[in-house]
């Protein structure tokens, strides 16, 4: 109680000592003096703690430093490394991959060194001829079937001195590798220049002649290298250049190969040389062992309907046309060159396109397929397209590209393909007379062309099957009876177009019992193809049985629904029928599938003008005046135009 009555607490011994030392001056500025230097104390205690602590903040920075030096060092150490690692693996899967021709510096004597031919100036010469052949041999083989491909390389080897990377890759690619080496020698036996030349560890071949022949030895050495390591290419190239005989021998040799696929490539292109001569039987002999071989190759399948269509079945043409395209989508087209499968495939559709009538996408997909026949080839093709589109423009285009193309060899086509077109042309615009000329024109072509070729170009069936129908036909349209049934009659019931140009012929003459038996022949063995029932519809609207006519217009619209004749027959007949509003959808329809034909345009006009759409119709007729006409079309656009 007494604590509280004295202020609720009690004073400490440092209380105490306080209130001494506020009494007492001089101990109190000796407190002040200790409190000074102990201040003093602390700051430099301080200040120590923030050097030390920025050298510990530097020491841990320069090994911060130092551990990113060396994680980077380890780093760059580890990049070397796997460079190297990679450059090594890229290096050795190039080698274990090279394929090419090895061409090495050649032996050459010291007089020819000194008049600059050195052993790598030879050694050119002879890479140059080789890629020349190389670039003249038309194949659409994949280069990865060739047991040994130069499509990527060829190079010539100049000898290093001392050791260097490039001996080390040389050496990976001799020892991993497929690459060909050729070496050899050339010297003087008394003014004999003799080249020998070795292919790997074959036994070396000489060729010799004078010196100034010295470009002819060289181009002997490289036939022979070039037929030992390639042999399809080589006789490819042989045929390519004229040289058929031998290169049937090639190919007859190369037939016995123990490579299947060599052997199967083999018979394929005896095949094709033995058809060309004419001897179709031989050629589906071989077609069958290619065949055999492997069934999933396309190739084969598309010459079986070449023969097919020289012979004039079209039913057959079909059904071997169709095979091959849907085989070009399954393995067997690893046999064709990646590089130009793709035109291949386009140049398949047009033809399958073509046996349908189906003659626009014919037209989109007509391509050059290398390896096919080229440029030339796709012209002529396009010249039959725009015969069967009635685009006369285009005729005359395709025969002034024709024109342009004068190969040096008589043996090739262009002459035949301008004379064809002219005919078809001809035909198009009603001139009998001058599709007659220009007819016996291409027979006169097709004989020399075969001439020329020593018989290897054998234009027989193209004359028999082809040419000669069209003329009897022309001659039958021109009225000449006689002249056409010395053709026509004459002509085998086996071809279709030969049969079909008959019943034309007994059409145009009114006689309509004969007429309907040859386009029934046809019309029963080609039920996938729509030419012969077209050909029997016009034959009946000629007739006057219009209902008939329809039948068979519409027999050929479902198998061909983009073919523009029995659209266009249908509304004609339709008219007839005094259904023009039904024609115009007909008209309509087959302007989608053959736009250029003024004829077409003429006709659909006239249903226009029946149906009282005269405003449409003199649209219609607009266009027929400015496109190509027969004589008889422009008398009769003459006609109603004066009606107003």
């Amino acid at each position: 109680m007494a604590d509280e009555r004295e202020g609720g607490s009690t004073r400490s011994g440092g209380d105490a000592f306080a209130l001494g030392a506020a009494a007492d001056p001089a101990l109190r500025e000796d407190v002040r003096d200790y409190l000074r230097r102990q201040s003093e104390l602390a700051a430099i205690q301080i200040e120590d703690a923030k050097r030390e602590d920025a050298v510990r903040h530097w020491g841990l920075r320069v090994r911060h430093i130092s551990d990113v030096l060396k994680l980077g060092f380890e780093l760059a150490l580890a990049f070397i490394v796997l460079a190297v690692a990679t450059g090594l693996g890229v290096a050795i899967w190039q080698a274990a991959h090279a394929d090419g021709l090895v061409v090495e510096s050649f032996n050459v004597p010291e007089s020819m060194t000194q008049h600059g031919l050195s052993g790598p100036v030879i050694a050119n010469k002879l890479l140059d001829r080789l890629t020349a052949m190389q670039s003249q041999t038309d194949s659409s083989r994949a280069p990865s079937s060739f047991a040994n491909d130069w499509t990527n390389q060829m190079t010539v080897q100049i000898p290093d001195t001392g050791v260097s990377l490039g001996q080390v890759v040389r050496f990976l690619d001799d020892w991993l590798g497929h690459q060909m080496h050729l070496s050899g020698d050339v010297y003087d036996d008394s003014g004999t220049i003799k080249l020998t030349v070795r292919v790997d560890d074959d036994p070396g071949q000489t060729f010799s002649g004078k010196p100034a022949d010295l470009d002819a030895i060289v181009s002997r050495a490289a036939e022979a290298i070039y037929a030992r390591a390639q042999p399809y290419r080589y006789a490819v190239f042989l045929s390519g250049n004229g040289r058929f005989a031998e290169s049937k021998r090639a190919l007859e040799q190369l037939k016995s190969s123990p490579s299947r696929t060599d052997a199967m490539w083999a018979y394929l292109g005896d095949a094709i040389l033995t058809y060309w001569k004419g001897d179709l039987a031989s050629a589906h002999a071989d077609l069958a062992q290619s065949v055999k071989i492997d069934p999933g190759f396309p190739n084969p399948v598309v010459t079986y309907a070449y023969i097919d269509s020289l012979l004039g079945h079209e039913e057959d043409v079909y059904r071997n046309e169709t095979r091959a395209l849907q085989l070009m989508s399954g393995d067997g087209v690893r046999e064709i060159d990646p590089r130009v499968r793709p035109g291949e495939i386009r140049a398949q559709r047009s033809a399958v396109a073509m046996i349908q009538a189906d003659y626009m996408a014919a037209l989109a997909d007509n391509v050059i397929a290398p390896g096919e026949g080229g440029e030339e080839s796709m012209l002529a093709n396009r010249g039959v397209i725009a015969a069967a589109l009635h685009d006369v423009g285009a005729m005359r285009q395709t025969i002034a590209a024709l024109n342009a193309v004068h190969p040096s060899d008589p043996s090739e086509a262009p002459a035949v393909d301008v004379a064809s077109t002219r005919a078809a042309l001809d035909i198009e615009r009603r001139d009998w007379k001058a599709a007659v000329a220009h007819l016996e024109a291409a027979i006169k072509a097709a004989q020399a062309m075969q001439a020329a070729s020593g018989g290897w170009r054998n234009m027989k069936f193209f004359i028999e099957r082809l040419y000669l129908p069209q003329e009897g036909y022309a001659y039958a349209m021109s009225g000449d009876f006689a002249s056409a049934g010395k053709i026509l009659n004459a002509q085998p019931n086996d071809c279709d177009y030969c049969v079909r140009m008959r019943g034309r012929m007994e059409a145009a003459r009114k006689n309509w019992g004969a007429a309907a038996h040859w386009f029934a022949m046809v019309s029963a063995r080609s039920p996938h193809v729509p030419f012969a029932d077209t050909d029997w519809g016009a034959m009946l609207l000629a007739k006057g049985d219009l209902d008939g006519a329809i039948a068979k217009f519409a027999a050929a619209n479902k198998i061909g629904p983009h073919f523009a004749d029995p659209l266009e027959g249908w509304g004609e007949a339709l008219i007839a029928k005094n259904r023009s509003d039904l024609a115009l959808a007909k008209f309509q329809e087959a302007a989608k599938y053959a736009p250029n034909w003024g004829h077409l345009h003429l006709m659909w006009g006239a249903a226009l003008f029946y149906a009282g759409q005269k405003d449409e119709a003199r649209k219609e007729f607009a266009i027929a005046r400015g496109l190509d006409l027969s004589p008889a079309d422009k008398t009769e656009l003459a006609q109603w135009s004066a009606r107003g």
